[in-house]
């Protein structure tokens, strides 16, 4: 997929998020970018790259409601013409050991990390399922996932189980949307740091990688450069970028 005039939604993300809308902008792509409490951190993100000469547009959104999911595909195609490719990356990593969980730790996390990419991806579906073809593909997909739902460790119970749903959810989502549109999910380990983590705590996670570093923005938006705009033979695949953690030992 050339990448210039396409329209390109990414969902949450800040630091990652941020590098990546500027590398879309330097291919091009117009940037629609949603946020629910970080709208400094984004609409300055799209104003840098407002000078680049691309469209941008900020979203407000709650994306775990599926009408404002909606909305916020609607909105991005409405202002920007079309929308090509979505970019899942809201998350957020809680800390929930097993003697302190309660069910509000599962609905809090599952209305995070999976209905956000769920209800988002099936909105964008249908709005790419509307448009013409190029070269037999209508649009792209791209979820982000976690390397430790193929390895689980403890204390993070309930976000592991909504990431591995979404590792789940994109596979039969791939199959679902084929051979329109692809769906791919990546799989990272740290690239920033937890708010909670303390610098012991940053060094345990580094000790236990086999590459002894956390990974960088660029580690994770260069696969989804690869993805966007080096193939349109790819769909149900999963990528860990994750330094080796799936091969270290874990305690």
């Amino acid at each position: 997929m050339n990448l210039r005039n396409k329209v390109i939604l990414i969902t949450g993300g800040r630091r990652v998020g941020s590098d990546l809308a500027h590398r879309l902008a330097d291919r091009g792509a117009s940037i629609a970018m949603t946020y629910h409490t970080s709208r400094e951190t984004i609409e300055a993100t799209l104003a840098e790259i407002q000078t680049k000469g691309v469209q941008t547009l900020a979203i407000l959104a709650d994306l775990s409601l599926p009408d404002q999911a909606a909305r916020a595909v609607t909105e991005t195609a409405n202002s920007l013409g079309r929308l090509d490719a979505l970019i899942n990356m809201a998350s957020i990593y809680k800390r929930t050991p097993f003697v302190s969980l309660s069910p509000d730790d599962f609905t809090a996390m599952i209305a995070a990390n999976l209905a956000p990419s769920y209800h988002t991806s099936l909105a964008a579906a249908r709005q790419m399922q509307s448009q013409a073809a190029e070269n037999g593909i209508k649009g792209k997909i791209i979820n982000i996932g976690d390397w430790a739902t193929d390895r689980p460790y403890k204390h993070y119970l309930p976000y592991l189980v909504a990431k591995g749903a979404l590792k789940t959810f994109t596979l039969a989502l791939a199959n679902e949307l084929a051979p329109e549109i692809t769906v791919n999910i990546l799989q990272p380990a740290m690239i920033d740091p937890p708010p909670h983590f303390t610098p012991e705590d940053k060094a345990a996670v580094l000790a236990i990688t086999p590459l002894h570093r956390s990974g960088t923005p660029a580690d994770l938006n260069n696969l989804i450069l690869y993805l966007l705009e080096g193939t349109d033979f790819v769909t149900g695949a999963s990528y860990r970028v994750d330094g080796g953690r799936f091969l270290g030992v874990d305690d």
